[in-house]
């Protein structure tokens, strides 16, 4: 296996369980499998737990170097955009996908005087109305024709009117045509009967439903069960009709659908390729610096810069106006030599696939941050130059403080190693000097006890120690260092503008917000304060509960546990009803009595 066991831990760790397209890479960069899931994660996951593979998907696994996805919204869209793909790129892993047998229509034949509804695997008139793609073939079939037999349709390719010495098909001998053939019903007549099979299939059927409904109970009445069933069973299959799938638009028309997201200074601009009406793929890109741009701006920019050496579509989406966007459009059409329309999503179809790339846009978002994280080399080496130490800061702790009004004051210290959490060595400290809120004594008393401890162990310093806290809290960190004779690195990072203060008297420094500096800092100065918190409210509660259920007679600790986990906090018990406490678990009537009578009797 190419992947190292870290890589693919971690690649799996952030795969969503969302429906979606895989696409495995060798280690050339090229792709060898592509492959389609309902769960994008559990499905991946797969390939490297199990151990009882076939040979194919053995030797498949042992080629993989890299894996990337597409989120999808269904997993039939996913099916359509799988075989797209493996259309397009033909990885040697997808030998039995190989064939080039395309996704079922139903198509209306509007070029045709008298048209049809027939079903077909081809998109090839633009004059021609189409409703799928369709994944399930026999459904596909099924519908056209209960279509045909529901609107009596002509389904025979028979030119009309005939002639005099020819008779008409079997369909309108067994009243399953409308008669166009003979006369029957006039050319204006024929065409709205299909233009209520155009409303049907485009789901404006409640007409259609309620004619359905009426001719149900009107057979009911007549005692005609057997046409009542026929007439309720298409209903329910009108019902249960196919959705069409927004990746596949039943167009010639070649377009890109662009949306983009800013995350932070971070931009994501996913692009979402058409061609023939076939989403054949997903281009990405990433601007940084746009804290202060605009969706609008962010994609001005790119489409500029995109298609200067792309190929130009005829039809180019975006889900936010363009600034200037008739004038781009004009670039774009001498640039290509045709008319290139411009424009912002607008009809239901451009508004679903706008929702697909924003799914995308979230996930690849959530991918990065979370790559961030697991891969903070480049926030250690920004940080090595940005304060300008001798070497990557590897072990770095900081310093927290949790208190409510002075009282219960403790400080937390948690150390990043290589920049991540190493919780093995996080500390907790009840401040034992300050009785009133010091923050920066309480800074200088932490700091001092653990330096102490490493100093009287001969343990390893940290490269950097980060302070939760201004210039003053930084102040006396530092003075805590020097009564020990050590020249460690000592930052402080205020909130308000996340200003790094590297000395009390110095010009704090403002990384940009997208800096993998700042944000390895802020994940540190973050999980120390989560830590400080934690702390000091298990020690408020552990303080409420032995002020008062302690002098409860007869009461131990066992009794007090059950207590707390069943009413959830002194107030609870404090305030439930003799009843109440003796229904608890392991209570029973006479130490529910005696815990009554103290509260009542305070």
């Amino acid at each position: 296996m190419i992947m190292d066991p870290e890589k693919i831990k971690d690649m799996l760790s952030r795969l969503p369980h969302e429906p979606g397209v895989y696409l495995m890479l060798g280690s050339d960069g090229a792709i060898i499998y592509i492959g389609k899931a309902n769960s994008l994660k559990k499905r991946v996951t797969s390939y490297f737990q199990k151990k009882d593979h076939d040979p194919k998907t053995s030797i498949l696994v042992k080629n993989i170097s890299d894996i990337e996805y597409i989120v999808t919204d269904t997993e039939i869209e996913a099916l359509l955009f799988e075989s797209n793909l493996i259309k397009k790129h033909k990885p040697k892993f997808n030998v039995r996908l190989k064939d080039d047998k395309r996704y079922p229509y139903i198509a209306v034949t509007m070029n045709e005087e008298y048209p049809r509804v027939i079903y077909t695997r081809y998109i090839n008139r633009n004059t021609d109305k189409y409703f799928g793609p369709y994944t399930d073939a026999r459904a596909a079939k099924n519908s056209a024709a209960m279509i045909n037999n529901l609107f009596k349709l002509k389904t025979c390719r028979r030119p009309l009117p005939l002639k005099d010495d020819e008779r008409p098909c079997i369909n309108y001998q067994i009243k399953k045509c409308s008669g166009a053939c003979r006369g029957i019903i006039t050319k204006e007549e024929y065409r709205s009967l299909i233009d209520d099979a155009v409303n049907f299939l485009e789901g404006n059927i409640d007409p259609v439903m309620n004619s359905l409904n009426s001719r149900m109970k009107e057979y009911s009445e007549k005692m005609n069960f057997e046409k009542a069933a026929s007439v309720r069973d298409i209903i329910y299959d009108i019902q249960k009709i196919s959705q069409t799938q927004s990746v596949d638009i039943p167009t010639v028309i070649d377009q890109d659908c662009i949306s983009t997201g800013i995350f932070g200074g971070e931009a994501i601009v996913v692009l979402f390729e058409f061609r023939h009406g076939i989403l054949t793929g997903r281009k990405i890109n990433i601007f940084d610096n746009a804290e202060y741009s605009t969706p609008e701006e962010i994609l001005r920019i790119f489409i500029l810069d995109y298609y200067r050496d792309k190929e130009i579509p005829g039809r180019v989406v975006t889900e936010y106006g363009v600034p200037d966007y008739k004038l781009i459009a004009e670039h774009l059409s001498e640039k290509s030599g045709k008319k290139i329309s411009l424009v912002q999503a607008g009809s239901q179809d451009d508004k679903g696939i706008m929702s697909m790339i924003r799914k995308n846009i979230d996930i690849i978002a959530a991918d990065r941050k979370s790559t961030e994280e697991n891969n903070p080399a480049a926030g250690l080496l920004e940080l090595k130059d940005t304060l300008a130490l001798n070497s990557e800061p590897d072990v770095m702790e900081c310093f927290d403080i949790s208190n409510f009004q002075g009282t219960d004051s403790v400080a937390s210290m948690v150390q990043f190693r290589l920049g991540r959490a190493d919780k093995s060595n996080y500390r907790r400290y009840k401040i034992r000097g300050y009785e009133s809120s010091n923050d920066p004594g309480m800074i200088h008393e932490a700091v001092s006890r653990r330096l102490q401890y490493l100093v009287n162990e001969n343990l390893e310093l940290p490269d950097l120690i980060v302070i939760d806290g201004g210039p003053t809290q930084l102040t006396r960190a530092i003075e805590a260092a020097a009564n020990f004779n050590l020249d460690i690195n000592i930052i402080s990072v205020a909130k308000r503008f996340e200003e790094i203060y590297t000395a009390p008297d110095t010009t704090p420094i403002r990384l940009p917000e997208n800096s993998p500096a700042l944000k390895l800092i802020q994940r540190l100065r973050d999980e120390a304060h989560r830590f400080a918190v934690t702390y000091h409210r298990n020690l408020r509660d552990k303080k409420l509960t032995s002020s008062v259920l302690d002098k409860i007679p007869d009461i131990g600790d066992k009794t007090k546990k059950l207590l707390l986990k069943h009413f959830g906090s002194v107030e609870q018990i404090s305030e439930a009803t003799l009843e109440e406490l003796a229904s608890a678990e392991g209570i029973g009537d006479k130490t529910a009595r005696k815990i009554y009578d103290f509260f009542r009797n305070r």
